[in-house]
Formats: C-alpha cells, structure tokens, sequence
C-alpha cells in the first residue's frame, strides 16, 4: 500500500541505485573503513568517559563524551554516504578495552595523531581516484575534526608536566562548555557565536553535550 502511494520516490531510488553500482568501489571501500573507524572511537570514547566517571574524574569523563558525541556524526555521516551509493555497513567488532583514565586519555591522544597524521591522508588519497566529492568533504571534516581532538588533548597534558595527579586537577578545575557542530562533528568549548570553522553552517548547528 505504501509502495503505491509513493512510486516516483521508489523508482527514483532504484534509478540511482543502479546508476551508481559498480561506479565508486574505491570510495565504498573507504567509506566502510571510516565508518568502522568511526563507530569504533565512538563506543571506546563512551566507556572511556564511562571509566572517567567511576574514577572521580567528572570533567575528564566531559571531555570524552563530547569526543564520542563527535565520533559519531562522522559515522553517521558515512552511513548516510554509504546507504546514498547502495551500499551496506560493516559492524565493527565488539574489541573495546578500556583502562585507567590517566592509560585512557594518553591512548586518546595516540589514537587522534594516527588518523591526523595516516589514516585520514591516506583516506583522502585514495578518494582522489574517483572523486565523489561528499566522501571527500565528510573525510575533510572528520580530519579537521580530529585535529581539534588531538589539541584539545595536548592542551590538557601540558597543563601537569609529567603528573598524572596534577593534571587531573587542573582539568576538574576547567570551566568546560562542550558544543558540537551536527553537521560535521566540530568540538568547541564554549557556546558558538559564529559559523562553524569546519563546515561553515550558521551556529545554530551546534548543540551543547550534556554533562555524563
């Protein structure tokens, strides 16, 4: 009954289906890889913060949440991409280990640099072959999204020297103000007043993490 309502849709569907099947395999095959990447640094960030909040460390436990917040537009921005190309998503495997907040928030900060610094170049190579320009510019955003991660992170560690101790502290004693941009995963730690630096849609894309 539903189908029948609605005809030129399912067949406008359908049309682009087989327009674009077999045409991007490269791009797909990225795609997957960012999705899974993606959704996997998603749910290792939430048991981080989950960590993070057991261990007496609330603002260190805000600061993950609104990574995985981030973590996962880019997934969702992927399987959006990929579901447009007729292509389905791999789940990734359940592997998640976390391990003390200090162990959690220096593997964060390992894990951001590689996809600054390999993965993300070498997704964005590789999309040059075929050149489906929403994968590159979800990939850009998700690059430009890490690099403020990564910073973030290395902005709190230089806060304690080598202390552990102290920099957790200084980071329970932050005023953090979580917002993310829907649109492509941007992390700022105040309330927007302008277009997102990323992207670039208005402010009004952005929407403040709740506190875990």
């Amino acid at each position: 009954m539903l189908m029948s309502r609605f005809p030129a849709a399912i067949s406008a569907t359908k049309k682009s289906c087989v327009e674009t099947k077999g045409t991007y395999p490269l791009t797909i095959s990225v795609l997957n890889d960012a999705y899974l990447a993606e959704s996997a640094a998603y749910k290792n960030y939430v048991c981080c913060s989950q960590k993070a909040v057991a261990e007496g460390y609330p603002n260190i436990a805000y600061l993950f949440i609104s990574f995985s917040n981030s973590e996962k537009i880019h997934a969702d921005n992927y399987n959006r991409l990929l579901k447009k190309l007729c292509s389905e998503t791999r789940e990734p495997e359940n592997g998640i280990v976390t391990l003390d907040t200090k162990s959690n928030l220096r593997n964060a900060s390992k894990n951001e640099l590689l996809k600054i610094n390999r993965t993300y170049p070498e997704f964005l190579a590789k999309l040059e072959n075929e050149s489906y320009h929403e994968a590159v510019i979800n990939c850009m955003y998700s690059w430009k999204s890490h690099q403020q991660h990564e910073k973030k992170i290395s902005e709190i560690r230089r806060y304690s020297g080598i202390f552990f101790n102290s920099l957790a502290e200084r980071i329970e004693a932050m005023k953090l103000d979580f917002h993310i941009c829907n649109i492509c995963g941007s992390t700022i730690d105040e309330p927007p007043d302008a277009p997102c630096e990323i992207c670039h849609y208005p402010f009004y894309h952005y929407t403040r993490v709740i506190r875990p």
